[in-house]
């Protein structure tokens, strides 16, 4: 049986996040005099990266998404031998999980209650 899965899954996270940037000091001609002023910006809370492996990764922005390559659909992988045997849909993996979960607690909950009549 293969055990083929997508390279990556990339998941938009909701709200906002705190970032503290820092700012190097300088004088009035601008030239460094060593040390940094810390600012924090509220800025969006960014995209969760999931790899096979259980890794994940948080990535800021949009922008920086697509520099590391993550803003196409994922090739699936099969992950014995490495080689790209097509892409993957656009279904989340995330989102089956979730739903086949729910179906096995449904059917527990039958099941137990036709245990107790």
């Amino acid at each position: 049986m293969a055990n083929i899965k997508p390279r990556f899954e990339v998941h938009k996270l909701d709200g906002k996040r705190t970032r503290r940037i820092c700012i190097p000091r300088v004088d009035e001609e601008g030239k460094p005099l060593g040390g940094f002023d810390y600012e924090d910006k509220e800025v969006d809370a960014g995209y969760m990266v999931y790899v096979p492996s259980g890794a994940s990764i948080r990535v800021r922005d949009e922008a920086h998404l697509k520099e590391l390559g993550f803003h196409v659909d994922a090739e699936l992988v099969d992950m014995d031998s490495g080689d790209v045997v097509g892409k993957a849909g656009h279904g989340s993996l995330r989102s089956k999980s979730e739903q086949l979960n729910n179906r096995s607690r449904k059917q527990q909950k039958g099941v137990s209650s036709s245990l107790e009549a």
